[in-house]
């Protein structure tokens, strides 16, 4: 057998393991990521219906095309700094499913949108352990990519409405 063909049978019989897409976007200059599949829109930042007795990172209540949509902090929910919402605030639309196997939808203000980008699952290392066990209870990994330090979100957790769910 040639090396060629040696080296054909090695590609075959060890595939490469598929990139998957996050969606990247800065908070408090650090940039975050969640996988691109779970984003069902973006839009720009609009006053919302405050909800009273609501979490701090809770900002309100948005209608999107009929439908109800909870709006919330990232910053806040991360523990960040607030920051004023101007017209560049960024909301990211979540869908996943509810506790009754229903469809829902929740909006998360970010600074910015940085990029969408590419890696494998076996690139991303668990978030370290740091003394504040709460500074990353919301990490789901942390990648190097492009010569950056990535968090990856743990989006379901960090949207939770119950603290002992995301706990």
């Amino acid at each position: 057998m040639s090396e060629v063909e040696d080296e054909e049978n090695l590609e075959q019989a060890a595939p490469e393991e598929e990139a998957r897409e996050y969606l990247t976007f800065r908070l408090e200059g650090e940039e975050y990521a969640v996988p691109i599949e779970k984003v069902k829109e973006i839009r720009a930042w609009e006053a919302v219906t405050r909800v009273p007795h609501s979490e701090r990172w809770e900002c309100g209540l948005i209608n999107i095309r009929g439908a109800i949509v909870p709006i919330i902090d990232m910053r806040l929910r991360l523990s960040l700094p607030a920051k004023a919402y101007t017209k560049h605030t960024v909301v990211v639309l979540f869908s996943f499913m509810g506790p009754q196997g229903k469809e829902k939808t929740v909006g998360v203000v970010v600074d910015e949108l940085s990029d969408v980008v590419r890696f494998q699952d076996t690139h991303i290392q668990q978030p370290p352990q740091l003394s504040r066990r709460r500074s990353m209870r919301f990490a789901a990994g942390v990648v190097e990519h492009d010569s950056r330090m990535i968090v990856l979100l743990d989006i379901n957790a960090a949207i939770a409405q119950d603290e002992s769910r995301a706990a």
